[in-house]
């Protein structure tokens, strides 16, 4: 027997986060996961964290620059989550500093409904 896809009226609905990531090390799509659960589950606990249902949806690689002979990636991410865990999944990455002995910053550029709104909306308008 197949299974039926649930109708859109009985779905979750999602957001999608737009994070600016700066990092010492080169990142991939599916290193970003594990960065955003771990930090989501080291302010919140598991119990709350398994409410945010995140998943990444693009990772772009911005530019590349040197500094005090070190290179530092800047990356664009979107990052989808739940409806009403947005904030708290902005407060839980922006506390994180390291990832596995290397410096990391995640900042929110901005929220969007759809992962194309969000990209012509914040990552299009930066590289500009």
């Amino acid at each position: 027997m197949k299974l039926k896809v649930l109708p859109p009226t009985l779905r979750k609905n999602h957001h999608y986060l737009i994070l600016d990531v700066k990092s010492e090390v080169e990142l991939s799509k599916e290193d970003m996961l594990p960065i955003c659960w771990d930090g989501c589950i080291r302010y919140w606990g598991e119990n709350h964290s398994s409410n945010f249902d995140l998943w990444v949806m693009r990772h772009y690689l911005v530019s590349e620059t040197i500094q005090n002979n070190e290179p530092i990636f800047n990356y664009k991410t979107v990052l989808r989550c739940g409806r009403s865990c947005c904030d708290d999944v902005r407060v839980a990455l922006s506390t994180l500093k390291r990832q596995n002995r290397n410096k990391i910053a995640i900042n929110t550029i901005g929220i969007s409904g759809t992962v194309k709104s969000g990209i012509n909306k914040f990552i299009d308008e930066i590289d500009e």
